[in-house]
């Protein structure tokens, strides 16, 4: 079964050649951001519940989906805007777009790795957060990668303005209603 991530990978060679941005050419990264928000919303849990901490095999879980979803995702989601934007990278709004879309990336990328110090309980060096800390970082990150994933959404329906297909179109505006709410 091919994954969100896959669907991503699967479409960066090609990105060259489009002059249409098709639904399915978003399929995967739309899917992918509808996963790291139920990761968000699943960190935003364990923040409500603060003082009490996630238990060792939740917090495992939680480091394990930060590591493998988030951090490996970033990576074939730049591959996929530099490619499809490619030939727009001249126009200076692209390329700030672009930019600040791997200033997001490499944001929630950071704050993954300090939720991650904070969380394993296997971790040599562990810093064990005080409740108040912990909670903060947790929505440090839910938020600013929220915010990220929305203004990038925003930033493909600006950038691929006339070259999305109506299909394309509503599937970024159906992901932006369910972000936004």
């Amino acid at each position: 079964m091919q994954t969100s991530d896959d669907l991503i990978a699967s479409k960066v060679p090609f990105a060259r050649r489009w002059r249409v941005i098709d639904e399915i050419d978003l399929a995967g990264l739309v899917a992918s951001h509808a996963t790291t928000d139920r990761l968000c919303t699943w960190l935003e849990a364990c923040a409500d519940r603060l003082p009490e901490r996630p238990d060792p095999a939740e917090a495992l879980a939680l480091c394990a989906e930060l590591e493998g979803r988030l951090l490996t995702h970033i990576e074939q989601e730049e591959q996929l805007l530099n490619a499809m934007f490619a030939r727009d990278m001249a126009d200076p709004l692209c390329h700030i777009l672009i930019d600040h879309i791997g200033t997001c990336h490499s944001a929630c990328a950071t704050q993954a790795h300090d939720l991650i110090g904070a969380l394993d309980p296997d971790a040599p060096g562990r810093r064990h957060l005080c409740a108040e800390a912990l909670g903060y970082t947790m929505r440090s990150f839910f938020d600013g990668c929220r915010a990220a994933m929305a203004f990038e959404e925003l930033s493909i329906l600006t950038l691929a303005d006339k070259r999305l297909t109506p299909a394309a179109r509503q599937l970024l505006v159906r992901r932006l209603a369910t972000s936004c709410r």
